[in-house]
């Protein structure tokens, strides 16, 4: 099975902007901030090498081809679910509170979504396979759930992504975006038209993928400083003298009360 000349077209520009992201994580420091997103690139590359050198040398439909493509995208999947996790974290560790009750959300959905997807391949001829294609689409609907949650939760608690992490989330959620809505409403009807439509998804990533390069291309801003926590000892006295001033306010409203009942 060859490629046809759009095809091949768009598997040199994905592997070219993959290794131009890769070099520029790397670069620019990316990987001290986001580890795990430093990870996920790291694989892409290793997925990239692996699946066309496996191509070329044993063939596009090979059972050697099968396996390598199918291992690397079951690797590929849970770095990525380990990328999205990184970036709540980082979105949410300054409020230790809202992040104990978001983390308890985040598992039961990553739960529910791994029940679904044991379900649904369990009856599959090849369940791995179908296990591995329903993982990543219901990864693709998780991430545009979490992200609509971290904005929301955003805005009612005044929580901020720095600017590298919102694009990363951003190039996150393009793509997930587009592959859950292929998967939902389009698959079905815009394959029996639309030659092109299987090469969108390509499309799509390499629009996640130019999202997470453009702001590489300068250097990295500082980050985000936390917020300054109080020592024990400042604690302590800090709350002393608060429950002073409430004992000296609590005495002066009794004392205003009986000279107004004389």
């Amino acid at each position: 099975m060859n490629l046809s000349p759009f095809q091949d077209f768009l598997w040199v520009a994905e592997t070219t902007l993959t290794f131009v992201l890769f070099a520029l994580v790397f670069a620019r420091g990316l990987h001290r901030r986001l580890p795990l997103f430093a990870a996920y690139v790291s694989l892409l590359v290793v997925e990239t090498v692996a699946v066309h050198w496996t191509y070329r040398h044993w063939g596009y439909t090979s059972a050697a081809a099968r396996y390598v493509y199918w291992s690397s995208l079951g690797i590929v999947l849970l770095a990525r679910v380990l990328a999205v996790a990184e970036l709540c974290w980082r979105s949410l560790r300054s409020s230790p509170a809202v992040w104990a009750i978001t983390r308890r959300w985040l598992a039961l959905l990553a739960l529910a979504l791994f029940v679904y997807t044991a379900i649904a391949s369990a009856r599959n001829n090849s369940p791995v396979i179908a296990f591995l294609l329903t993982a990543e689409r219901s990864l693709d609907f998780g991430i545009v759930v979490i992200l609509f949650a971290l904005l929301r939760l955003g805005r009612h608690y005044d929580k901020r992504f720095g600017g590298v992490e919102r694009n990363v989330l951003f190039g996150f959620a393009v793509y997930s975006t587009f592959q859950t809505v292929n998967d939902a409403f389009m698959q079905k009807w815009m394959m029996r038209y639309f030659h092109w439509w299987v090469s969108a998804s390509v499309v799509s990533f390499e629009a996640a993928l130019l999202i997470w390069i453009v702001p590489l291309l300068r250097p990295l801003p500082p980050p985000a400083s936390s917020p300054t926590l109080l020592s024990k000892e400042e604690s302590v006295t800090l709350l002393t003298e608060v429950l002073e001033r409430m004992r000296k306010i609590a005495e002066e409203m009794k004392r205003i009360a009986r000279s107004k009942w004389k």
